[in-house]
This record gives C-alpha cells, structure tokens and sequence, in this order.
C-alpha cells in the first residue's frame, strides 16, 4: 500500500495567505519517534538529577553526622581519659590511706598490677570508640577502689572507736602526789599497793570522763567516798574516786570531757583530791601511760 501523505495547513491571523506543507506518513513517525526521545531522554535527565540531589543531600547530611559523631568520640575519650586519671590517683591515695590504717594487705598482688597497668599509658590512641574490654576494665578498677575504701574507712572508724574508748586525757588538772604503784598508806604507814593516781586539786573542780563510755557505778563506796566508774570499749574501764559531787547516773552514757563530778575529799583522805584508775580487763594498768600532756 502506497504511503498516505499528510496536508499541514498553517492558517495565519493576518490577512496573510495560507501556507501547506505536505508531509508524507514516514515523516510523521520520524518526528513523533524524535519527539518520543527527546521527551524520554528529558524525563529521564530530570529523574536523574532530582535522585543526585537527593542523594547529595543525604551525603551531606551523612557527612555532617559523621563529623558530630568524630567530636562526640573525641569528647568521650577525654572523658575516659580523665575518668582514668582520676582513678589512678584516687587509687595512690586509698593505698596511703590504706598504710596508714595498717592495711598493707589490701594494697599489694598481682591484680592491681594488672589492672593499674591500664592507666599507665593511655588506653585509646585513635579515633575510634572505646571497646567493651576497656570500659569493663574501668568498671573492674572503681569496682576494686570502691571495696579498697570501704575497708579502709573501716578500719579508719574502728580506729577511730578505740581512741575514743581509751583513755587519754587527765581527768583534771592538777598535781600527782601519789603514784601507781606500791607506796606507804598516807592513813596506816604500811607498804601497800595504790591502784591509781592521786590528783590534789581544789575542791569543786570539774572531773571530766577520759573516753567514750556508759556509767556502771555512780554512789558512795566505802574508802573511795563518792565514786563514779565508766565502762568502755575494748576493755577499759576508768574509776573516779573522793568527789564531792557526783553529777552522773548509772547506765548514762558520757563521752570523752563530760563532767562525772566534782574534786572533794570524800571516803579515806587526807585532804582535796582526786583518785583516779585505769583498768583493762579488770586488771589495774598505770594511768600515766594513757595520759597526755596537760600543756
């Protein structure tokens, strides 16, 4: 079948005559084909362009992700890094404390070694994170520094409780006119054994308690006249003897400096004083090594 031509007619507003172009079918499809690829190859160009875009975007967006993530990193590892500083010097003092309260043990063997090793030098040295092994080595470390300290304040308040249980201050100030030991009986002249301290003082002066304790005994006794004994800790026990007042109740609790009386001469004296014991285990001990200096 012969090709059926095509009559074009452009009619112009004018006065103008118009115009016919006779195309054959061939043409027809030639330009439709040309015109289907130009559309094709546009469509596909702008598709192409809005997915680099797109793709640009995310890019940048990924880019600047990993640039926040870099400074987060940088800024956890100088975290770390003073965490561990912290540790090590944390860990210096617990082990001078440690000595100090007497516990060697707690500060030596291999596994602090080995783990104070790991603040020795650094642990991270690039960029990257952390791994678990570090972070768990860290927690090992506090974990340890945590158990260090609480065995040495420990032993820091069980020292602190035998102190304060001992007797190591003079119950008043005065002059010792009889020692511990055996002397002459100011009363009998007789060679006898004397338990304690006399203290001459005036009379009324406060008698102050030497350590943490709890009144056992608190009325008159025979020689001892007006007496106050205090239990403590560990063993101890302190006698006050010849007051002329006493100013405490038994089963009352005092604490190192409460006044348990007043000097007077009560009982078996000669004169204003005050006898004063220390006991450990029930057995009599000479006050003077527990005492400290009056200055």
């Amino acid at each position: 079948m012969p090709p059926r031509n095509h009559t074009i007619v452009f009619v112009p507003h004018s006065m103008r005559r118009t115009r016919q172009f006779r195309v054959s079918g061939r043409w027809l499809v030639a330009i439709a084909a040309v015109a289907a690829l130009v559309l094709g190859v546009t469509g596909w160009v702008t598709v192409y362009q809005v997915r680099s875009a797109v793709q640009l975007r995310n890019l940048e967006r990924i880019q600047q992700e990993n640039v926040d993530l870099r400074r987060a990193n940088a800024s956890f590892e100088a975290s770390v890094s003073r965490l561990q500083q912290a540790l090590t010097e944390a860990e210096d003092r617990t082990r001078d404390l440690a000595i100090v309260a007497g516990l060697e043990q707690i500060v030596g063997g291999e596994p602090e070694s080995r783990l104070s090793e790991a603040g020795a030098g650094g642990i991270f040295t690039s960029l990257s994170a952390p791994d678990s092994s570090d972070l768990s080595l860290l927690e090992a470390r506090a974990t340890l520094l945590g158990g260090r300290l609480d065995a040495v304040d420990s032993a820091f308040e069980e020292r602190q409780l035998v102190l304060r249980s001992t007797p190591m201050i003079w119950p008043i100030r005065g002059v010792i006119n009889s020692g511990f030991g055996f002397r002459r009986d100011p009363i009998t002249g007789q060679r006898a054994h004397h338990s304690g301290l006399d203290i001459s003082a005036d009379r009324g002066i406060p008698v102050l308690a030497t350590a943490d304790g709890i009144v056992v005994r608190a009325e008159r006794m025979g020689n001892l006249g007006r007496a106050v004994y205090v239990l403590h800790r560990f063993g101890y026990e302190t006698r006050y003897g010849h007051m002329a007042e006493i100013l405490v109740e038994e089963g009352q609790e005092v604490r190192r400096g409460d006044i348990v009386g007043r000097v007077g001469n009560s009982g078996r004296t000669t004169g204003y004083h005050l006898h004063y014991e220390v006991r450990l285990e029930g057995d009599a001990r000479n006050p003077f090594e527990y005492l400290r200096s009056q200055g």
